[in-house]
């Protein structure tokens, strides 16, 4: 038992997995399934995003009469993510240092064919059990966005998606918006006559040094992340392009902040006779689970029975979480023991993974 998750997430590892190019791996994963006597199914969430792949979904029947309930991990992995080299070093399974390890989120989709596997023992079934793996979760979520959830009769669900040592789970997570602000100003000639111009740069760089911008407070941030504008240096620039965001789990400081940034960028525009528009789109809610959630005191109990500590977190991100929450099943994200994720030094203890294999036999 012990050598087959490692064995699993190895052989995961080695299959290329870009947001939206998750082929390979949801070809394998149906394979490995149905090698196992089970019958997953693709849905049409690749098409619906433009990926070559859709969500993989798999049954794995149990008594009606219990609890249900649902895995999820997402098959695609940050770039660089194309022939990605596992080494194992001592206790751990890194990556080689030219591209990422992929246990973000590999480690998760190993441990659900895993648990399917130790499944095929009945003995160990309780209620149906539904294994879900997403697509394209690594660039906004999109697999999740476009799963139907109307066929999957879960009571509640664990997304295995977050780091650090087996027994962390993330109880909260914030609400995300994104933007994008367009400044138009007025072109001229920056040597000849500079004055009869109206500069888009200068409008959008008062309004960014005159925001909250970062650690806003411990559950609020926000965050300018690209920057577009102007076609030669001897031209007044008349177009400017910002994009940013901002998080929070207060959905009222959310909305204030949000509100403040556009009124910014409209505010230093109009001031030197530019104009402003601002986009503001809300990426996913926030959500918050309770101490009585059912999926959170069975996370406890599981976690007493293997004498693995539990570790309470409030995240700064968005999983695919989010989404689920917000369909209608309650869901737990929970740590699979990833660790330095979206970089090259990304690496997992191979204890981490094997206690996540008793975790989730105790969680069945």
């Amino acid at each position: 038992m012990a050598e087959r998750i490692i064995e699993e997430f190895l052989n995961l590892v080695v299959i290329d997995n870009e947001s939206l190019k998750e082929r390979q791996m949801a070809d394998y994963i149906k394979q490995r399934l149905e090698s196992m006597g089970y019958a997953p199914y693709e849905d049409d969430a690749g098409a619906k995003a433009g990926g070559d792949a859709g969500n993989i979904i798999c049954k794995i029947q149990g008594n009606p009469g219990l609890p249900s309930v649902m895995f999820l991990a997402h098959m695609d992995s940050v770039y660089p993510c194309t022939g990605k080299v596992p080494v194992v070093k001592g206790d751990f399974i890194e990556s080689s240092g030219n591209t990422v390890l992929g246990s973000d989120d590999l480690s998760g989709v190993a441990a659900m064919l895993n648990l399917a596997e130790n499944l095929l023992n009945k003995d160990r079934l309780k209620g149906h059990v539904w294994l879900v793996f997403t697509i394209a979760e690594e660039i906004g979520l999109l697999g999740a966005r476009n799963l139907d959830l109307s066929s999957i009769t879960a009571d509640f669900a664990y997304v295995l998606d977050s780091g650090g040592d087996i027994g962390r789970a993330t109880v909260s997570s914030p609400s995300h918006n994104t933007f994008t602000a367009v400044i138009t100003g007025k072109a001229a000639h920056a040597g000849m006559e500079p004055e009869k111009g109206i500069s888009a740069i200068v409008a959008a760089s008062k309004a960014i040094a005159d925001m909250r911008l970062g650690r806003i407070d411990e559950e609020t941030t926000s965050n300018i992340g690209i920057i577009e504008g102007g076609r030669a240096l001897n031209i007044v620039c008349d177009r400017a392009v910002v994009k940013g965001e901002v998080r929070s789990r207060d959905i009222g400081k959310l909305e204030e902040l949000s509100n403040e940034i556009a009124d910014k960028f409209k505010k230093h525009a109009d001031a030197i006779g530019a104009e402003a528009t601002v986009q503001m789109t809300r990426e996913y809610n926030s959500f918050r689970v309770g101490e009585e959630e059912e999926m959170l005191v069975r996370f406890i109990r599981a976690l007493e029975r293997l004498g693995i500590p539990y570790v309470e977190e409030h995240s700064g991100g968005g999983s695919d979480t989010n989404i689920i929450y917000h369909k209608g099943i309650k869901a737990l994200t929970i740590s699979t023991g990833m660790d330095r994720v979206h970089m090259k030094t990304e690496r997992i203890s191979i204890e981490n993974l094997l206690n996540l294999e008793k975790l989730m036999i105790e969680l069945v």
